[in-house]
């Protein structure tokens, strides 16, 4: 990658942090369903650590915003509804306090996010792989630095691909169904 690539890369590695610190939850659905990602994750490897579910978890906000960031100034293609199995009249309030919507929704995501990513992420390979190697080195460099030790094989670039891909489609279903994440609120400057 040039040294004009890898400065985008950073540039969005930057702007993905700074709207994850700004974010309070994703949608509620979408939240739900990226916990049972990253737990799914954990129990199919029996890893009971939390910071381990933790590190997973911001993986796929990450993911999640940098769909955000990316998708209107790159032009990134949106899907429709039924991508997810859903009808176009599907309700972002009314799924998220649906008991069925989590499992019937994680098989699309999940084939979306391995077999079809590229239907929603068209920037170059290259550039693509170079932002997940960003965020995995910083992702390690986070936990590491909090006194959270996890070992670099545990928060691999594999799976933290694997996490931003599905934050990633995550932002595409919220998109599609017109959820939006919640935002922190304000904190007063202290005077």
């Amino acid at each position: 990658m040039t040294r004009d690539g890898r400065k985008w890369v950073n540039e969005v590695w930057d702007a993905t942090a700074g709207t994850v610190a700004d974010l309070d939850s994703l949608s509620p659905l979408t939240t739900l369903l990226g916990r049972r990602l990253a737990e799914s994750r954990a129990v199919r490897e029996h890893d009971e650590d939390e910071d381990v579910h933790e590190a997973l978890r911001v993986a796929v906000a990450c993911g999640y915003a940098c769909r955000m960031v990316l998708a209107a100034p790159t032009d990134q293609p949106s899907l429709k509804p039924s991508a997810f199995e859903l009808n176009p009249q599907s309700d972002a309030e009314r799924l998220s306090h649906d008991q069925a919507a989590p499992k019937r929704l994680l098989d699309p995501v999940r084939t979306i996010a391995s077999e079809k990513f590229d239907s929603v992420m068209t920037l170059p390979p290259e550039v693509w792989s170079g932002y997940v190697a960003t965020a995995t080195m910083k992702l390690q460099r986070q936990f590491r630095s909090n006194n959270k030790k996890l070992a670099s094989q545990t928060l691999s670039r594999e799976l933290v691909e694997k996490m931003l891909r599905y934050g990633y489609v995550l932002r595409c279903m919220d998109e599609s169904i017109h959820a939006e994440p919640r935002y922190r609120e304000p904190q007063p400057n202290p005077a």
